[in-house]
């Protein structure tokens, strides 16, 4: 099964910056630097994929900070894979959080669920509808 399928809510693309705080799970980033630069490919309800050189263990959890239009919206999330991307990192979260989602952000995922369902719901213009004939 394709990762993309295992979505429960549809994808927002991005790019989007996001902020992740520093937990000290990468040797490589010094103590000192309390954030870490990272971009969200995209966004949904429940989750995020990330690209990032932040190094975190799959399983570990990570605050994000995913900044739309100027805004910050803060999530907790676990890191549920990671993938190497050239130089980079690129992450699959599980949202299991928002602490505070914008309001811009948040009527923007509400409009793609919405769109979504109605997309399931309507059968493709020109599709065949099968009906049958009993005949007594």
């Amino acid at each position: 099964m394709d990762l993309c399928d295992r979505r429960r809510f549809p994808r927002f693309e991005g790019p989007f910056q996001v902020d992740l705080l520093n937990m000290g799970d990468d040797p490589q980033i010094p103590p000192t630097e309390s954030i870490v630069p990272a971009t969200a490919l995209d966004i949904s309800k429940e989750g995020l994929r990330l690209k990032s050189h932040y190094a975190a263990a799959v399983g570990s959890f990570v605050s994000a900070i995913v900044y739309f239009k100027g805004q910050g919206s803060v999530c907790l999330c676990e890191i549920k894979w990671k993938r190497e991307d050239g130089n980079s990192l690129l992450y699959g979260l599980y949202v299991k959080e928002w602490c505070t989602l914008d309001p811009s952000l948040a009527r923007k995922l509400k409009e793609l669920e919405n769109n979504s369902a109605l997309s399931q719901e309507t059968p493709p213009s020109g599709s065949a509808v099968a009906t049958s004939l009993i005949l007594i």
